[in-house]
């Protein structure tokens, strides 16, 4: 014979006068078979919105409850939003008796019925449990998840234990994980079994919704974020779809030159000029349509202050966006330093460019890639051009060598010294002197090599001339005393 649900089987039961007979049998047989349970498992039984209109319910309960010895502790009793209506006195007070004893009460498929939040204040339950038929929906129906996270809030903001009803998919675990749901129950985590069967499922489960004291609920994170909007150090902000601010924290209604009051509810291009209003528009709806994150400088003119103005989009549990948040932080400071940084390296490269001598820059591994311009040598723009030039200007015969010793000094790291012909563009064959230097990182590690070439064409001349006087024997003392004034 399958199994008849709930569904069918209560109103019957109802209508025949039998709910109270089977109501017994259930909490009777719960009661003794879950004694040999393992752990301290609660039990929860359902009761019909008819039982609650009988004052006498708390001692039935009670007559069928006491003589198992299972701890009334441990006992949940569950009503529907059906039982608050009309005349509640008599559940109201049904409720309490359960209370003062320790039975738990929960309001059972909540947001189906009619129950006021006056009444949902007045009763003292401990647990507010929402439908199934929300829970089920909340992969696909944005208003689901909407009603879902509301009522997490409005029962964790009155202290109560929100358990979710109905979960069967990993995905709707994943959301309510995220929403800060205290518990969740469905078939995804054990479907009805005889009490034989109860015992193996009552294993701790991987990956179970997070206790109660480890929750972060909606309440607790709007004030977090409300802290955090206050007090962040960069400009924050919220706009909803309609391209509207939903909250502003007090940097970006400085930057925006208003209150943040008044900016709520505002368009994003209320304050742009006509001009811009399209392009920005189109922007956020790219950003919206690629869900990517873009980044723009922004100055304003009548401040003079420059910021950095990131846009990303916000999605629910399932990935639909449902905003964009706005970040900005304030660069005037960067842009300054930037520009003073421009001018230094342009004094230094102009001081550079009128020196006789040429500047050279090397990679680790021995690849020259800067060589500043000199006088008459080396004056195209591009730097490859400008090394490339000087390369083809070194003579056949020194080149080869040049390169040689280079890359076999460089494993040495120490101060690097060579030297050889250079063709200046008069056509003349000159001497230079090529030295380097290492530069060391603060962990030691060699990061660069820094040079510079000096035209020693005259001293060669010199040089020369010094060893032909030399050679004479009458000038041999006069020739070295000209020698040590020039080494």
């Amino acid at each position: 014979m399958p199994a008849i649900g709930p569904v069918d089987f209560i109103p019957a039961a109802e209508r025949y006068g039998l709910i109270g007979p089977l109501t017994r049998q259930i909490l009777r047989k719960g009661c003794t078979q879950a004694l040999q349970f393992p752990g301290e498992p609660i039990l929860a039984f359902n009761l019909s919105p008819l039982q609650f209109r009988d004052p006498d319910l708390f001692d039935f309960v009670m007559a069928v409850i006491e003589p198992t010895g299972f701890p009334l502790q441990r006992v949940h009793i569950e009503m529907t939003e059906s039982a608050l209506i009309g005349d509640d006195g008599v559940a109201l007070a049904t409720v309490e008796r359960f209370k003062s004893v320790g039975i738990g009460v929960a309001l059972d498929d909540f947001g189906t019925g009619f129950a006021s939040l006056t009444r949902l204040h007045a009763f003292p339950f401990e647990t507010i449990k929402i439908d199934a038929s929300f829970v089920q929906t909340m992969e696909t129906d944005p208003g689901s998840r909407k009603i879902v996270a509301s009522v997490i809030g409005l029962g964790q903001s009155l202290g109560m234990t929100v358990v979710a009803e109905g979960v069967e998919t990993e995905q709707q675990a994943t959301i309510l994980r995220r929403l800060g749901c205290d518990i969740a129950q469905g078939w995804l985590f054990g479907k009805p079994a005889p009490a034989s069967e109860i015992a193996r499922s009552l294993v701790p489960r991987a990956g179970a919704m997070p206790r109660k004291s480890t929750c972060v609920s909606p309440l607790q994170r709007f004030h977090q974020l409300e802290a955090l909007y206050k007090d962040a150090p960069i400009a924050l902000g919220f706009a909803d779809l309609d391209l509207r601010y939903v909250s502003v924290n007090d940097r970006l209604a400085q930057i925006l030159g208003r209150p943040a009051a008044d900016l709520v509810g505002r368009s994003l291009t209320e304050q742009l000029a006509a001009r811009h209003e399209l392009a920005i528009t189109r922007l956020i709806q790219r950003i919206i349509e690629k869900r990517s994150i873009k980044s723009r400088e922004y100055s304003n003119g009548t401040t003079g202050r420059s910021y950095h103005i990131s846009c990303q989009c916000v999605c629910d549990d399932v990935g639909d966006v449902i905003g964009l948040s706005i970040t900005a932080i304030d660069i005037t400071q960067r842009k300054a330093a930037q520009v003073a940084l421009k001018a230094d390296e342009e004094h230094f490269r102009r001081a550079v460019e009128l020196s006789p001598n040429v500047a050279w820059a090397a990679k680790p591994s021995g690849e020259v890639d800067y060589m500043s311009p000199a006088l008459g040598v080396g004056e195209a723009s591009a730097m490859a051009d400008r090394i490339a030039d000087w390369y083809a200007r070194m003579h056949e015969q020194d080149r080869v060598r040049v390169r040689q010793e280079w890359l076999a000094w460089l494993p040495s790291q120490q101060p690097f010294s060579t030297e050889f012909r250079i063709k200046w563009n008069d056509g003349e064959w000159r001497w230079v002197s090529s030295r380097a230097k290492p530069f060391f990182n603060s962990r030691g590690q060699l990061e660069r090599w820094y040079g510079v070439i000096s035209d020693i064409s005259d001293q060669k001349v010199l040089e020369a001339e010094v060893a032909r006087v030399a050679s004479l024997p009458q000038e041999n003392a006069r020739a070295a005393q000209i020698l040590k004034l020039f080494r």
